[in-house]
């Protein structure tokens, strides 16, 4: 019996246009109905899910920035904060770099260097709220604790980005491809895979009893945590080498289809 659900967003949950299924407020009231808990389980910072789930908002299981935020209601937020050192050092490779601009993400706002062009702030806005634009040198002057880093290199962080910070910060920082443009970099041990762990043992729920979505290698983490391990069917093969079935594309409403197929719920749209 599932009693855990967990999901990605962007490319999972969502549809291209950024949308929450229309069926989604009656699924959450048929699984609390049914004792089954849900996560969101997201790359993106807590003001951006906040303004996707407005006032239901307070009510989910929260794994924001990958796991390194983790809302659980009724309790305090958990923060896993990068030291500035760090930070100040992946800022000087950025700066060397014409094509790779960082966003980092504080437990107050997100930031960003204003030298960035229009269509790295385009893509940012995609996913990112409340945040701001800066000169590059104000970025090292932030004091507000940095929880992620978010790397947007329009070309794909895997050519050059990507090996250079490997190289640097591999071993004691995690660094993930969470989109066609984008990497992200926080402590070490953050993932959405340990935060869903972290969930089972609170909640008292066995990976058999847990059912994970995703579509790129952000969400590979949560597959090994859940038997029900879904990745979407637009997913790479790479990624759904990870999972143990396929579920129908985001723009098929794939994660609400498999979840009343396999829990037997009634029609949402009733």
């Amino acid at each position: 019996m599932v009693k855990l659900i967990a999901t990605d967003m962007d490319g999972t949950l969502l549809d291209d246009e950024k949308r929450l299924p229309v069926e989604f407020p009656r699924l959450l009231e048929v699984l609390t109905e049914k004792n089954v808990a849900f996560a969101v389980a997201s790359g993106r910072s807590y003001p951006a899910l906040q303004t996707l789930f407005q006032e239901k908002t307070d009510s989910l299981l929260l794994i924001c920035d990958n796991g390194a935020h983790v809302r659980i209601p009724g309790q305090p937020p958990v923060y896993q904060c990068m030291p500035f050192s760090v930070v100040h050092a992946v800022l000087d490779i950025c700066q060397q770099l014409s094509n790779a601009v960082p966003v980092l993400c504080g437990i107050e706002g997100i930031y960003y260097p204003n030298t960035a062009k229009a269509q790295f702030q385009k893509e940012i806005s995609n996913f990112y709220v409340q945040f701001t634009d800066m000169a590059y040198a104000d970025l090292y002057q932030i004091t507000d604790p940095i929880i992620k880093i978010a790397l947007c290199v329009m070309d794909g962080p895997e050519k050059m980005l990507y090996p250079i910070l490997n190289s640097k910060f591999g071993r004691d920082y995690e660094l993930v491809i969470s989109g066609n443009v984008w990497m992200d970099m926080m402590c070490k041990g953050v993932s959405k895979g340990n935060a869903v762990a972290k969930l089972q043992q609170m909640l008292h729920v066995t990976p058999m009893e847990t059912m994970v979505f995703g579509d790129y290698q952000n969400d590979v983490s949560m597959f090994s945590q859940a038997y029900y391990s879904y990745a979407m069917k637009q997913a790479s093969k790479e990624v759904q080498q990870h999972a143990r079935f396929l579920a129908p594309a985001n723009t098929e409403n794939g994660v609400v289809r498999t979840i009343c197929n396999i829990l037997q719920l009634p029609d949402l749209q009733e």
